[in-house]
């Protein structure tokens, strides 16, 4: 990728003569402009030119099309030291302080997507336009486990207040990185104009012209310290409640506004963003983010595992099973592939609910604007509720959510056969069951892949691939190719129990809940746990996925391997329990009666410390990835982590489990090797 430069022209206007800065990479905007050290000599030449110009009336900074700049390059932050991360936060800021200082009226025109660095040198310009076409702005640097440290979190309260700053660079990164729409951030004060796109630019230099000829004139009436305390108590609570402490980002990010909102010194607030990025950027936690950023917005989008193979062509799809799994997969599929769909039940009763779901969907998008109501009207007529096979004839794609049962799925794999064509594609969103076992009595076996989401579809990314030794190239690349057009992430691997992401979050879990068997409570396990940064214990987990469901893929594992999972008698209790939970949290969160008398207390054991905890959970899911790697189920540790942070939410600053166990030595010291290695075994 070129380099971003930052080209100055001048143009003459009736105010004067009015100089336009263009940050442009010489790429389309699938690539955008980000800050290295080429960027930053190219803007330090272009402010040389600025400040040595004696008839400039004022400048206009912008962006290429669709794109205004999204920060720093990330590809230069791995393996950097605190040297180098400190004069990296003192370069970005003599050059924004340098642009900040100019004589004459700046105005930053904001004309696509804003993030991280770009937002921050939109703030050293005196004004801000920004486009309706602007997509998204945010500060994502918490996220990564660094702060804004080019004068983000100084300028931003002072602009925006305490409260906006707070909620955009702490608050929202550490939910799962969550953007701003362009109304929203012009709501927050990150503008003084909010400017149709068509005109935009235009329209921005007029704006300019006017507040340089006095015609017009900019009020802002902030006062940094408004709902500051509240402002802070809530950015505390959230890290506490997103990393448990296992990251610092986000605790000095709150220092530094706060330092800012209460009048510190400018000069002394960007030394301090120095020393932060000096300590924060080559931390374990931040050269994780690094890592975990490469694979969830890099490697998984160029699909390395991918056949060289045509996909088909999908021209209708098909649900079987119209459950809850079932309804989001239609109203996923209906979205996303705009084809007709099929939603295929035994029961009408269920078909109503998919119904109401999928078309409750399409009405939720039209009151928030982002669809008409013809297209709704639209999509809504493309899907026929049927309880017959019938119509699912001449569907390309036909996916089964339906109960966990071989027998049932295998049926349903039977009678499709015999409705569609040879060559359509057969899925199955199996959590767990073989895809082989599946397809095995079919006369086209080599059309089944396994398609597994997770739940709640419209919000993880994670789709696992399940490939068989008879699986065509074709129906592979159909998977493949389906996955991104339905904005999912497709990590492959092959036909094992339970596949990638179940089966190590079930050894992983069962090595903390073996910790009961040694007197530890259920809080004090989930504690210990989420002290090492995931966002939930595992007894939450297995509330959230159902314990039947975890038993059931317990069972399923421990029949494969005897030697690796065991089901103990208090789990199976709680599976069997009919209960939706460990915990009732209609009464605070205390543990089901039912549950905690089903523990079984070993003899003679003492309770595990924390440590010991977290100790056993990461052996036995460091012997696991192994299992896993060495077995061929996964190509590389790589996507390992990725299933893990894209289908259980496990956060950038651990880089999934591999890369964290290598981190901390564990995986050198269990197996005299790291898991992450130069070489990407998927490429």
């Amino acid at each position: 990728m070129r380099h971003t430069e930052f080209k100055l022209t001048t143009t003459e206007r009736p105010v004067g003569r009015i100089a336009i800065l263009t940050m442009d990479n010489g790429e389309d905007h699938t690539k955008p402009n980000t800050f290295g050290e080429e960027a930053f000599a190219s803007l330090t030449a272009a402010l040389d030119e600025l400040e040595a110009a004696e008839d400039l009336k004022g400048l206009l900074l912008t962006g290429k099309r669709f794109i205004f700049a999204v920060g720093a390059d990330l590809t230069a932050f791995e393996g950097m030291d605190a040297e180098l991360a400190r004069e990296g936060g003192r370069r970005g800021h003599e050059a924004f302080a340098r642009l900040q200082a100019l004589s004459f009226p700046t105005l930053a025109a904001i004309n696509g997507a804003c993030m991280g660095g770009g937002l921050e040198i939109a703030l050293h310009c005196d004004y801000r336009t920004l486009s309706t076409g602007a997509q998204v702005l945010a500060f994502p640097e918490v996220f990564l486990s660094i702060l804004p440290a080019w004068g983000g979190t100084q300028l931003a309260p002072r602009i925006v207040g305490a409260r906006n700053a707070v909620e955009t660079i702490v608050v929202n990164a550490l939910n799962n990185n969550q953007t701003m729409r362009p109304a929203e951030a012009f709501e927050r004060g990150f503008a003084d104009r909010f400017i149709d796109s068509a005109t935009f630019l235009d329209d921005s230099l007029a704006f300019l012209e006017r507040l340089i000829s006095g015609e017009e004139t900019v009020e802002r009436d902030v006062d940094p310290t408004e709902g500051l305390e509240e402002a802070l108590d809530n950015g505390r609570n959230m890290a506490d409640g997103k990393t448990s402490g296992a990251t610092r980002a986000p605790y000095l990010a709150l220092e530094l506004i706060e330092f800012a909102a209460r009048g510190g010194d400018l000069a002394e607030g960007r030394q301090r963003e120095q020393d932060a990025l000096a300590e924060l950027l080559p931390s374990r936690q931040a050269q994780a983010s690094v890592y975990a950023f490469d694979l969830v917005q890099n490697r998984v989008r160029k699909q390395p595992w991918k056949p060289d193979a045509a996909p088909r062509r999908i021209q209708k799809a098909a649900v079987i099973g119209a459950g809850l799994m079932g309804a989001q997969l239609g109203a996923l599929h209906l979205q996303r592939l705009e084809v007709p769909l099929v939603m295929k039940d035994i029961d009408d009763t269920v078909l109503d609910t998919c119904r109401q779901h999928i078309e409750g969907e399409l009405d939720k998008r039209v009151a928030k604007g982002r669809m008409s109501e013809g297209k709704a009207r639209f999509l809504k007529g493309l899907v026929t509720y049927t309880t017959s096979y019938d119509e699912v004839e001449g569907a390309d794609w036909v996916i089964e959510a339906v109960l966990e049962r071989m027998d049932l799925k295998k049926g349903i794999f039977a009678e499709l056969e015999k409705v569609v064509e040879p060559d359509a594609i057969l899925a199955s969103n199996t959590s767990s069951l073989s895809i082989a076992e599946m397809a095995a009595d079919l006369a086209h076996p080599e059309r089944v892949v396994g398609f597994h989401f997770f739940n709640p579809v419209k919000v993880l990314p994670l789709v696992e691939v399940i490939r068989t030794d008879a699986a065509s190239d074709e129906a592979l690349a159909t998977a493949f190719e389906t996955a991104k057009k339905l904005r999912k992430s497709a990590v492959p691997c092959g036909d094992e129990p339970a596949f990638i992401l179940n089966r190590l979050l079930l050894r992983f879990n069962a090595a903390a809940v073996a910790s009961l068997r040694h007197g530890n409570d259920f809080q004090e396990i989930d504690t210990a746990i989420r002290k090492l940064g995931l966002p939930m214990g595992p007894f939450v987990v297995f509330g959230l996925v159902g314990l039947e469901v975890a038993l059931h893929t317990a069972e399923t594992l421990q029949a494969a391997f005897p030697d690796r999972f065991e089901v103990d008698d208090s789990f199976r209790a709680m599976g069997e329990s009919g209960l939706p939970g460990v915990y009732d949290w209609s009464k605070g969160g205390e543990v089901y009666p039912e549950i905690r008398e089903a523990v079984v207390v070993d003899d003679d054991v003492t309770p595990r410390t924390e440590e010991q905890i977290q100790r056993a959970a990461l052996e036995a899911v460091a012997d696991e990835a192994r299992h896993m790697i060495d077995d061929g189920v996964v190509a590389d540790a790589r996507d390992i982590d990725t299933a893990l942070m894209l289908g259980a939410g496990f956060p950038f600053f651990l880089g999934g489990i591999c890369r964290h166990l290598d981190q901390i030595g564990l995986s050198e010291e269990l197996f005299g090797r790291p898991f992450v290695t130069a070489e990407d075994g998927a490429a």
